[in-house]
């Protein structure tokens, strides 16, 4: 019966988290987006990536320092904070002019054998960690000895907390809460001690 009553504590435990997740209250968006990645934020990744390459293309087909106007242009009119980091981890305001970074996503990212891109919730806003690897068209400015990651691009996007509780997230708590309703009713009716006697029984 211990095991039964600790089952059933756990379980109602889990089962009221879930019920106040369908609301909006805290831990909010944080809250499942290790399990589950609502296609809002992938959306606003698609966007730091699109803007990654826009960023690129211009830098190596026109002049580089029109690709940090962009950037500007992009930062003042969605008020988004975008930063370029070379391979060194220096923080670069402009073509020629660096200065040194204290991001230590961007440390971290640079020192990993395999770079990938990360995202992470921070408070309102959404940020991501992009690494920028040479292509063909940027040994123009870079050497063809250096490493293959020449650089990363950093986002912090404000997101809106009500797109995000929208009926994506309302209906998946209504499932999981749902499910551990169902493994509720099952646990409360399991009589172990009955199972047990009827074995013996036989």
């Amino acid at each position: 019966m211990i095991v039964k009553k600790i089952l059933i504590i756990m379980l109602m435990v889990l089962w009221c988290i879930s019920f106040v997740q369908i609301f909006s209250v805290p831990p909010y968006s944080g809250d499942i987006f290790t399990i589950y990645k609502s296609g809002y934020f992938k959306e606003l990744e698609r966007n730091m990536f699109l803007i990654t390459d826009s960023f690129l293309q211009i830098k190596t087909m026109s002049k580089a320092e029109y690709a940090w106007i962009y950037l500007n242009d992009i930062t003042t009119k969605y008020n988004i904070i975008i930063n370029v980091y070379n391979s060194e981890g220096r923080l670069v305001k402009a073509p020629g002019m660096s200065q040194i970074g204290n991001d230590g996503k961007v440390i971290a990212l640079l020192q990993e054998l395999k770079p990938e891109a990360k995202f992470v919730i921070k408070g309102d806003s959404y940020s991501g960690v992009i690494p920028v690897f040479r292509k063909s068209e940027c040994n123009f400015c870079h050497q063809v000895s250096q490493q293959p990651l020449i650089g990363v691009i950093t986002f912090s996007i404000p997101y809106d907390g009500y797109i995000y509780y929208t009926s994506e997230r309302i209906i998946i708590f209504v499932i999981i809460t749902f499910a551990i309703s169902c493994l509720l009713f099952v646990v409360i009716r399991w009589q172990p001690y009955k199972d047990i006697q009827e074995l013996f029984d036989k």
